[in-house]
């Protein structure tokens, strides 16, 4: 099935770093993580991978991440210039299976105080809403 060279050695590649990401993903989770890693992300505004617990792992034009409830987290982006209603996100659920999903509001959100400049974002399932890691990019 896997006849060809490269594609083989990308699976192979691919497999090893998930390992990696999972295994560099459980030591972080005991341990307390300091304050934010800058990203380099030189086409994106603003982007950001999110634990769990709201914390920032790493980031770039994110001012902050606070959680006013289980599973709801308020994105607020350092360039107050931009809004919300004009900026197309995208955002994905980190090490979790496929019947999670995360949502986005598009609009000010009451739960962020309804302010131009942050995204509500929504993780978990449909009326059972769970604190998921999650990365975020606004391009």
């Amino acid at each position: 099935m896997l006849e060809n060279k490269k594609v083989r050695a990308f699976v192979w590649a691919s497999a090893a770093a998930g390992l990696v990401v999972a295994v560099a993903g459980a030591g972080a989770a005991a341990a307390t993580i300091a304050a934010p890693t800058k990203v380099t992300a030189p086409y994106a505004q603003a982007a950001a991978v999110v634990n769990a617990d709201g914390s920032i792992n790493r980031a770039k034009g994110i001012a902050s991440v606070t959680k006013p409830a289980t599973g709801r987290y308020c994105v607020e982006l350092a360039d107050k210039e931009l809004d919300v209603t004009r900026l197309v996100p995208s955002a994905t659920l980190q090490y979790t299976s496929f019947e999670y999903g995360i949502r986005v509001s598009m609009w000010p959100d009451p739960t962020c105080g309804t302010r131009t400049d942050t995204f509500l974002v929504i993780t978990g399932m449909p009326n059972k809403w769970e604190d998921r890691a999650f990365s975020i990019v606004i391009p």
